[in-house]
């Protein structure tokens, strides 16, 4: 079996993790989803600082899926100076990769944040903001705040069939 990788990055509030997992419900069953805050502050209960123990773990998750099921799904904010090494690796060992990156502005993100309940607020996002921390690689797909879930979802799948991937249920 052929995996597709799916990146899916952005700032905190950018829309990833929403997308994330729009994208898996349509995908249906065997749709692996890797989220860096499930895996660094849930599983791990962690911090993000360079070199955190996270890092390989989600890399580890993501091989996992590999020949195991159609697509693997990796989001986070996954900054490029952080997570970019282990995200090239990745991207080398799958057969078929897309890239997406949330460039929203700041104030889009504080407002979508404001529509979820969390234990940070507008201090700790500006500390966190990385602006245009794209990865720079051929295809990377920059996501603006224009664009609305369905078209997103939409994109992705369509993209994920021009592979040859039939996964949605």
């Amino acid at each position: 079996m052929d995996t597709t990788l799916v990146i899916i990055r952005g700032n905190s509030g950018s829309g990833k993790t929403t997308l994330a997992q729009a994208l898996q419900r349509r995908l249906g069953q065997h749709t692996l989803l890797v989220s860096q805050d499930v895996v660094r502050r849930d599983m791990l209960m962690g911090h993000d600082y360079p070199g955190n123990i996270s890092i390989g773990l989600i890399e580890q998750i993501a091989c996992y899926g590999q020949g195991r099921v159609p697509v693997v799904i990796v989001e986070g904010i996954l900054a490029r100076d952080r997570y970019g090494a282990m995200l090239t690796r990745l991207s080398q060992s799958f057969p078929h990769v897309l890239t997406y990156y949330f460039e929203v502005s700041f104030a889009t993100t504080l407002a979508r944040h404001q529509n979820r309940h969390r234990d940070f607020g507008v201090t700790e996002m500006r500390r966190w903001w990385l602006p245009h921390d794209t990865l720079g690689v051929a295809n990377e797909v920059l996501i603006d705040e224009q664009q609305d879930l369905t078209a997103e979802v939409q994109q992705i799948t369509t993209a994920i069939d021009d592979f040859g991937e039939t996964t949605m249920s």
